[in-house]
């Protein structure tokens, strides 16, 4: 559970200060959703924990219209300042010793002022910069129109919304570097590192140092596409180019059979160390699993039963966090680094509420020229949301009954 905690905190934390860079005011940071476990507020934030650890969210003020917190012609309480400015705002039990009245008009998005009803008539007060909305123990700020989402340039809005699965995929380049820096990464050009003795490589005259360049003419630049045509042609004679002291040398062959039907030919590979090769090596993995992920989720529209038999919910990968840390630290950092990847991508599909459906609303925008109603795209991440929960819920379902 600590590993989702830190995926999900890692992704909002990436919307949370891009958001507050482009001067968006965001009145609450949740780890989780449901009732909050604990809260406590700063500045003009409050930071929740909450029940079921499952994702979490940054409220960025004015995504959804702040004018739906208030209804015209029910009762409100307002205290206000010595300019007169309403500071904060909610039922009478909430705020005592403040201005009550029949709201009468309220508008948050352009003047920013509010007009109540009350025994001395209707009087019209203008919201401060930094005001609040009080519900029980909730204190939501509100923010004025300069710092409300949809107020800011297209570009920042766009920023912001990318910047969660950013802040994952670098986590993910991070992680991959730890790992490769820890147990070294295959050189590349492939270069050998030992050879077996009476191996089919030694026989043939192949030494330590030598650079592999070549196999049957096609150009070789990595181990792993060494390794692929090794084990692709048990038994036959290959042609192998190799660099050794700067000259080049033509090597003949025969890879033996192994008893699963692979060829080998008993060479292992040169590892190197260093912060730069582990760098190096961290955004190639990420790049590598990047296409491996999407071919994957393509697969899950495509395949018959991919969804039930191939993916993994909340519950199964628990299961396999809890196996790879019984296998050493850095098998858990491997897989964190898998899911964190795994975040980025799916939360960039354009599925609502995801950020890949909210960034589509925003190419609308962009292609339309005029923004997209608020209430309507609100109630379309509602309904996506919904059905999101629904869909972990099955999937949580047929965790359960595969692993018990």
């Amino acid at each position: 559970m600590v590993v989702f905690l830190v995926l999900v905190t890692i992704h909002e934390f990436g919307h949370f200060i891009v958001a507050k860079k482009a001067g968006v005011l965001v009145p609450r940071f949740a780890i989780g959703f449901g009732p909050p476990i604990f809260r406590w507020g700063k500045g003009e934030t409050e930071y929740s924990l909450r029940i079921f650890p499952l994702g979490g969210y940054v409220q960025l003020a004015g995504d959804m219209p702040q004018d739906n917190f208030f209804r015209v012609g029910e009762p409100l309480t307002v205290r206000v300042d010595e300019q007169n400015q309403v500071t904060e705002l909610g039922d009478e039990e909430d705020i005592s010793g403040g201005v009550t009245g029949t709201l009468v008009r309220v508008d948050t998005v352009r003047t920013y002022k509010i007009a109540l009803d009350t025994s001395n008539g209707v009087h019209e007060f203008p919201i401060a910069r930094r005001a609040f909305l009080i519900n029980g123990k909730e204190r939501i700020a509100l923010a004025p129109p300069d710092r409300q989402m949809a107020r800011k340039p297209l570009l920042a809005r766009m920023l912001i919304i990318l910047a969660g699965p950013l802040m994952n995929v670098f986590l993910t380049i991070v992680l991959f570097a730890i790992v490769i820096g820890s147990i070294g990464m295959v050189a590349s050009p492939p270069q050998v590192a030992t050879v077996l003795p009476a191996s089919p490589a030694f026989a043939a005259g192949m030494r330590s140092g030598d650079v592999i360049q070549a196999v049957d003419g096609r150009s070789i630049s990595n181990w792993m596409q060494f390794v692929a045509v090794i084990e692709g042609h048990p038994l036959d004679r290959l042609t192998v180019t190799v660099e050794r002291r700067q000259l080049q040398q033509t090597l003949h062959i025969t890879p033996r059979k192994r008893k699963d039907g692979v060829g080998f030919i008993g060479v292992t590979p040169t590892v190197t160390h260093g912060v730069v090769p582990a760098i190096t090596g961290g955004f190639q993995q990420t790049v590598s699993y990047t296409q491996l992920i999407y071919g994957s989720f393509g697969q899950l529209f495509t395949h018959k039963n991919a969804f039930v038999k191939d993916s993994a919910g909340p519950v199964k990968i628990v299961a396999i966090i809890s196996q790879q840390a019984r296998l050493g630290l850095l098998n858990l950092i491997n897989l964190t680094a898998l899911l964190s990847l795994n975040l980025a991508i799916l939360n960039l599909l354009p599925i609502p509420p995801l950020d890949g459906s909210r960034l589509l609303f925003l190419i609308v925008e962009l292609i339309r020229g005029r923004p997209i109603d608020p209430r309507k795209e609100y109630l379309v991440h509602a309904i996506g949301f919904v059905l999101i929960i629904a869909l972990t819920v099955f999937r949580t379902y047929l965790d359960v009954t595969q692993l018990f």
